[in-house]
């Protein structure tokens, strides 16, 4: 009978570890699928922007400051500060860090802020333009502030 017990016993504490390990375990690849998710979300987002021929030629102007970007279409500019705003939102929720959003998209978010040239046809102080200006100046923080950190580049 005593021997019994001792089965009974180690049965219980064997299924609570199993238990355990399953919880944990499974709490742990909910994590990673969450990460893995943020992680295609923002390579889409930079996809986005490195494929696309109209996005890669208003960057480029803008981190250039040049004058033709005044005669470019608004609807072209409106896109890219779109975009943007997706990374601001994506950032603003905690889905990826300031200093991810900065190194990937940082440059360009500041370029475009900066440069009166791409504003022409837009008004930088409309009301829907508050969260891209909000993330330019975050940016422009991150960027004064910036020291690699590999802690800090991940998902």
């Amino acid at each position: 009978m005593l021997e019994l017990n001792h089965l009974k016993d180690f049965a219980i504490v064997l299924g609570t570890m199993i238990a355990v390990f399953s919880f944990i375990n499974g709490i742990l690849e909910y994590s990673r699928q969450g990460r893995q998710k943020r992680a295609d979300q923002f390579v889409l987002l930079r996809r986005r922007l490195k494929e696309n021929d109209v996005f890669k030629h208003l960057t480029d102007m803008a981190l250039r400051n040049d004058p033709a970007l005044a005669d470019w279409p608004a609807a072209d500019k409106r896109d890219l500060l779109g975009l943007f705003e997706e990374v601001a939102l994506m950032m603003n929720s905690k889905l990826i860090r300031n200093e991810v959003a900065h190194y990937m998209f940082g440059s360009y978010v500041i370029a475009c802020y900066q440069c009166d040239y791409f504003w022409v046809n837009l008004d930088r102080s409309d009301m829907y333009w508050k969260l891209f200006n909000d993330f330019a100046v975050q940016m422009k923080y991150v960027e004064q502030h910036f020291g690699y950190s590999r802690k800090k580049m991940r998902f």
